[in-house]
């Protein structure tokens, strides 16, 4: 486990190599098949590497792992991990307010929202597709520099983000996040619903996030 966990670290293997087979292995290191069998169960266990049915075990693709528990951004996710945040701005527009939007944001239905679609990416990579909707009043947003982190420009101004409500459940790729996102059609993709608060408890923004789950991970801690 420990040499290749090294061979990670120092860069002899790298995401999506293929490793050695246990023969390999067991001959490499003078060990016995079901040792080598073992320590591949284990690192397949902590996500270092994982099997493909029929070609091979492979090094994992690097996953931001977010803590759900504590209010946070995907930029602050980010530097957390000691990775570096950025985004991709697809859209930001004037649009009408949904029946789901005038709940969440406590807005009429059919009044305008401030509608900014971003790719979220970690390294460089993409990882997510999220859109954000805000009420009316958050329009000097569409003078901002989308590109970094939108929590900032809001606390710039005077809104403190606090806390939040998400739901979490599972997509299938179409043919925008397959574009966006680099990801086959149809697969499994994580589908996150926030809608988050300020200090004063009023409702900021609601967004939908479609996240491709080889390359993030979510830790929610539960208390009996």
């Amino acid at each position: 486990m420990e040499v290749i966990q090294n061979q990670i670290l120092n860069g002899e293997l790298k995401e999506n190599d293929r490793i050695p087979t246990e023969i390999e292995l067991s001959r490499e290191y003078d060990v016995s098949r079901i040792t080598v069998r073992k320590a591949v169960e284990l690192l397949v266990e902590e996500e270092i590497l994982v099997k493909r049915q029929g070609i091979g075990t492979f090094v994992s693709q690097k996953k931001l792992c977010r803590n759900i528990n504590g209010f946070m951004g995907f930029t602050q996710s980010c530097l957390a991990e000691g990775n570096t945040a950025g985004a991709q701005l697809v859209s930001a527009e004037l649009a009408e307010a949904t029946m789901v939007d005038a709940e969440e944001l406590k807005i009429q239905e059919h009044e305008k929202i401030i509608k900014i679609v971003r790719v979220r990416t970690c390294d460089g990579i993409p990882v997510m597709l999220e859109e954000n909707h805000f009420p009316a009043r958050f329009a000097y947003l569409l003078g901002h520099d989308l590109t970094g982190s939108l929590y900032q420009i809001l606390a710039e101004n005077g809104t403190i983000m606090d806390n939040g409500i998400k739901r979490i459940g599972i997509s299938q790729a179409n043919e925008i996040e397959h574009k966006y996102l680099g990801v086959e059609l149809d697969k499994p993709l994580l589908y996150v619903k926030d809608v988050s608060y300020d200090r004063e408890g009023n409702p900021v923004h609601n967004c939908k996030s479609v996240i491709n789950p080889d390359r993030y991970k979510m830790t929610v801690m539960v208390n009996a």
